[in-house]
């Protein structure tokens, strides 16, 4: 717009230059013209002054000589006039210069007197007169004037000159700027030829544009039939398409495409123009219809041979024509018009075989699909080029729309199909650029398996891409997703509509995939009968499956349809023929049509030639048509049917299965019912026997005040039953864990040798007790330093153990085995048995009850044995766990050996100073039953004594717990033994008691967990924040019922440095507790 003005204001300041010098120029030639005439004259006034004074000289000669010529004095005084005022007679002009003009006054006036002195000549002679004296001074006047003109012509002369040099630049000036503005016209003309070109020029396809097109198209004049025009419209189809998913560039590319191979094919002397978006016409003079469809086949080989090149955007057009040959007198608009309507005919034909040819490569696709061993309930067909999908198969629930962007269909299937964990990797997976990588000929098949949860229902399924083919760049450009569920097995067992749902969802596929109904029942029959009911007529058989061809009577067709049905009713089973009666008539059927019914199903058993027994469905679909008799001549109606039968034996059998499988599930309810009755029972039993024990020590020590050593015999045996329920509550909780899948496996460093010479160490007062001899074999231990669970191993160990002494005999034996039987450079594999010579277990129970929960064998034997009937239970869970195996034998009255398989990873750390700590917090901090109960045991068979180490005289401890009993229990523990105490009732209170304290003033923490207010884990966490030293070195001792290895992770995550199950030992708290303080004394 700036540009414009500018060069607007130019014109403009040119233009009026041109005027200005112009009109200079014109004025300078007046003046000119004025100069010359002024020179001119100025001539011939020099010319009369010489005039004069020439015939003043030949006068005074004459008068001399006495010859007196007045008529040339008249002259010289007619000279002087016309020298003075001008004469148009003597062709003068005044000349306007005062100079001359006062000369020629004095001329005039001398001359008066020389005329004077003439006649005194005369009357005197010219001797006796002043003459000659007067003549001479006239002369010199005359010379004066004559000098005075030539002067006055001189300066005109250079005025003139000037003039003409101000003409020359003026002149200059104007050719300048007339070749200025030749220039710009010539621009101009230049331009407006490129814009007038541009007019009619579509410069996205170099053809021409509609400008041009509706010039042609506009023509007035009337096309006759020997005018041979036609005109050809084009238009292409999917554009709109592109333009969605590719963008507007690649539609441009297109269109350009396009009218690349439209120019090419067609011949250079026709008109090919782009009408506007993505219409073409093509004007074809002097052509006949031969011609025409030769020039459109052309067009359409050569945009085929371009898809075939450059199949990611192959071209698709419709195309219509009209030629004048058609109609008299038309204008080359309604040429068009014509052309414009069979194009859209011709779409219309395009769009129909486009929809076949879509269906037919649908069905070419999904019996690849088929033939590779798929089974898709849904699947699509993807297109990586054009970043399209469509879906080629459709359950009911399917997520996806019809067709749509690759792209955005792959964000909802992972939204559906994946997790947070599998989000990123399924992603990637599914990307165009990953999927051109590793999807190839060669590798044609690409899976990706997923898992979700749905309505607390988790789901399992697989993602397949199946190649198809590539494109010009050799990576894939079309292949196939497909979708897979897996039916979980025991629903799939226990939900009897979830098979006949599956095969009334393939049936529907494959009708809307066939498009017949018909193609799709006979697709599912094993064998297909036509029939004319009014006629009594079987008229074909069709057997789609060999084994249908067992049940063929042999009978020559057509025959009667009673008589076959009769003949079959022999091998159909009595329980079932009631049945196989409402099919077995042709009346009957047709009394059932002409009542309304169309469709009749009935199922019966029937036996085969081999005798075997099958379930078949036998559906008798009806129509009524009408024929026409040739030799009657006359019509009939008649009742025609197509029967169809279907081996439905798999789904009686389901159903079978299921009555089974419900009568087994029965069974094993009432079975695990009767065993958690006695279980409780039994508990209940367990439970009181120890508990009694208590109540009546307790009674005895009332009793018994004064006697020490029945005192601490009493309590002994008190602290032993204690440590009875514990073991039972253990038992109990650690079943409930592992049910659950909520157990925790700690990865830990560990010596195997001495975690084994720990369990020995921990059974040997039972084994003396029980005079039992112990026999330990080693082989092959090269690896013993490793990675796992030493607590849950322990107790594998200890369960096997305690059960080998419990049901043993006196006097008996145990051995126990480990080795090494393999190591592959990261995982070691180690082999235990213990063999023991008990009672042993019968077969039965050791196949079908042994690891079942809530069993002992009901034998004299066994029963006379206390047990929970959880220990083998949580054996055989903790070893699947970790990922091991287990093996029972065993013979009644002899023994059993039991034997297992655990993997364990090798650890790096050396030494054992890892595990022993370890072993001493998870046990200790976890209260296993086994664990604890022996080391009570141990600590009642000592001497009673107290050590050094038991000593916390002068320890002070911030004592946190909720419950007065308990409170009093540590308290006593802890005081007795010396230390100093400062109670808290809840997690809150011992931080601001804690906040109150004088810098290590307290040199223990012992917290419990569940407390109100705050908890124990958020007291430690808001101690352990605090902005002092102490802080972040005092010992936190958890002291709580929360006893798993969940629990002690949770603590030390929480800042505490140590976890001790309740019920509390004393001397295990001690301990603990010394060698906090020992430490940290040693730091400092």
């Amino acid at each position: 717009m700036k540009n414009n003005s500018s060069s607007k204001k130019t014109s403009y300041i040119t233009r009026g230059a041109m005027i200005l010098l112009t009109t200079i120029l014109i004025i300078l030639f007046f003046c000119i013209m004025l100069l010359v005439s002024q020179i001119q004259g100025t001539a011939r006034i020099v010319n009369y002054a010489g005039l004069v004074r020439g015939k003043t000289q030949r006068i005074i000669k004459l008068e001399d000589a006495g010859q007196p010529h007045d008529e040339m004095i008249d002259s010289v005084s007619s000279y002087i006039k016309g020298l003075r005022y001008g004469s148009d007679k003597l062709n003068l002009v005044r000349l306007e210069d005062r100079a001359f003009q006062s000369k020629m006054q004095e001329l005039n006036s001398y001359f008066k007197e020389l005329c004077e002195e003439i006649q005194r000549v005369r009357e005197v002679g010219y001797e006796n007169t002043a003459i000659i004296d007067k003549s001479e001074h006239f002369f010199q006047i005359c010379d004066e004037a004559t000098g005075l003109a030539e002067a006055y012509s001189q300066r005109k002369a250079t005025a003139l000159s000037q003039l003409e040099t101000i003409v020359f630049v003026d002149i200059g000036g104007l050719v300048i700027l007339i070749a200025l503005e030749l220039i710009k016209a010539l621009r101009y003309a230049a331009q407006n030829r490129i814009l007038q070109s541009k007019v009619y020029l579509d410069e996205a396809t170099g053809l021409p544009n509609k400008n041009k097109c509706e010039e042609i198209l506009n023509a007035p004049d009337l096309l006759s039939a020997q005018d041979a025009v036609a005109i050809c419209v084009f238009d292409l189809n999917n554009l709109r398409n592109i333009n969605n998913n590719l963008g507007h560039d690649k539609g441009d590319e297109y269109i350009r495409s396009f009218a690349v191979q439209l120019r090419i094919a067609v011949a250079d002397e026709y008109f090919v123009g782009r009408d506007g978006g993505d219409e073409f016409i093509a004007v074809l003079k002097n052509v006949t219809r031969m011609q025409v469809e030769e020039c459109l086949r052309d067009i359409r080989e050569q945009a085929a041979k371009y898809s075939k090149e450059y199949p990611e955007m192959p071209i698709s057009y419709a195309v219509g024509y009209a030629m004048s040959q058609d109609f008299e007198q038309s204008t080359m608009r309604e040429l068009f018009r014509y052309a414009d309507k069979n194009m859209y005919i011709d779409k219309n034909r395009a769009k129909m075989e486009e929809a076949a040819e879509e269906k037919r490569m649908n069905q070419r696709l999904l019996a690849k699909v088929k033939e590779m061993g798929y089974q898709f309930s849904d699947c699509l067909y993807c297109d990586v080029f054009m970043d399209q999908y469509r879906v080629l198969r459709a359950s009911s629930k399917f997520f996806l729309a019809e067709d749509g962007s690759y792209s955005g269909a792959v964000e909802q299937i992972v939204h559906k199909l994946a997790t947070d964990s599998t989000r990123k990797k399924m992603w990637s997976q599914l990307q165009i650029d990953y999927l051109k990588e590793h999807m190839t000929e060669e590798q044609p098949i690409h899976e990706i398996s997923y898992k979700y949860t749905e309505e607390d229902v988790t789901i399992h399924g697989r993602l397949t891409g199946i190649f198809c083919d590539t494109g010009r760049d050799g990576t894939v450009h079309h292949f196939i997703l497909g979708f897979e569920v897996f039916h979980d097995r025991n629903v799939a067992a226990s939900d009897e509509k979830l098979q006949l749902t599956q095969y009334y969802e393939q049936m529907k596929q494959a009708i809307l995939e066939n498009g017949n109904y018909v193609e799709a029942l006979l697709d599912t029959a094993e064998a297909v009968y036509t029939v004319d009911f009014t006629h009594d007529r079987l008229e074909k058989i069709f057997y789609h499956s060999e084994s249908a061809r067992e049940f063929d009577l042999k009978i020559v067709l057509p025959c009667s349809y009673d008589t076959y049905c009769l003949k079959q009713r022999e091998f159909i089973t009595k329980d079932t023929r009631e049945n196989y009666r409402i099919v077995e008539a042709s009346a009957k059927l047709l009394g059932r049509f002409y009542s309304g019914e169309k469709q009749v199903t009935v199922e019966y058993r029937e036996r085969g030639q081999n005798g075997k027994l099958i379930w078949l469905q036998k559906t008798v679909l009806m129509s009524q048509d009408t024929i026409y008799d040739s030799e009657l001549q006359e019509e009939t109606k008649v009742v025609h049917g197509i029967i169809l039968f279907k081996d439905t034996s798999i789904f009686h059998e389901k159903e079978q299965q299921e009555k089974e499988r419900l009568q087994l599930a029965f069974e094993k309810a009432d079975s695990a019912s009767r065993a958690k009755t006695e279980f409780v029972n039994r508990m209940s039993h367990d439970i009181r026997t120890p508990i009694n024990g208590i109540m009546g020590m307790l009674d005895i020590i009332r009793k018994n005040k004064e006697n020490p050593a029945k005192l601490e015999e009493c309590l002994g045996k008190i602290q032993l039953s204690a440590g009875h329920l514990m073991a039972l509550a253990d038992d109990v909780l650690d079943m409930s864990k592992l049910e659950s899948g909520r157990l925790v496996l700690e990865e830990v460093s560990f010596d195997l040798l001495q975690l084994m010479a720990d369990v020995t160490s921990l059974v040997n007062a039972q084994l003396l007790e029980m005079k039992l001899s112990h026999h330990t074999h080693r082989k092959n231990l090269k690896h013993t330093i490793l990675l796992g669970s030493p607590t849950r191993l322990r107790q594998i160990m200890l369960n096997l153990f305690s059960n080998a002494i419990k049901y043993n005999k006196v006097g008996g034996k145990i051995d126990t085995y480990a080795k090494e039987i393999s190591f592959d450079g990261i995982t070691v594999w180690y082999e235990f048995k213990i063999k023991d010579s008990g009672i042993g277990m019968s077969e039965k129970f050791v196949k079908e009850e042994l690891f079942d929960i809530f069993t002992q064998e009901q034998t004299d034997a066994r029963t006379h044995y206390k047990g929970s009937g959880l220990g083998m239970s949580i054996v055989k869970q903790l070893i699947k766990a970790m990922h091991g195996t287990i093996e029972v034998k065993s013979t009644f009255g002899e023994g059993t050996t039991f034997v297992f398989q655990l993997p364990f990873k090798i650890s790096e750390q050396s030494g054992t100073k890892i595990e022993e700590k370890y072993s001493f917090n998870a046990e200790k901090a976890a209260g296993k039953m086994y664990t604890d109960t022996q080391e009570r045991e141990s600590s009642v068979s000592s001497n009673g004594e107290e050590s050094a180490q038991n000593n916390l005289n002068g320890i002070n401890i911030l004592l946190v717990e909720d419950n007065d009993l308990n409170m009093e229990i540590a308290e006593f523990y802890l005081s007795d033994r010396g230390a100093m105490i400062e109670k808290a009732w809840n997690g809150q209170e011992a931080v601001e008691v804690f906040k109150k304290s004088r810098p290590d003033e307290f040199d223990v923490i012992l917290m419990d967990i569940m407390m109100p207010i705050k908890n124990g884990y958020e007291a430690a966490k808001m101690i352990r924040a605090l902005d002092r030293d102490d802080a972040k070195t005092v010992p936190i001792i958890a002291m709580t019922a929360n006893a798993f290895t969940e629990d002690r992770l949770k603590s030390k995550e929480s800042g505490m440095n140590e976890h001790i199950a309740k019920p509390i030992d004393a001397k295990l708290l001690v301990k603990v507790i010394s060698e906090f303080v020992e430490n940290k004394e040693e730091d400092s």
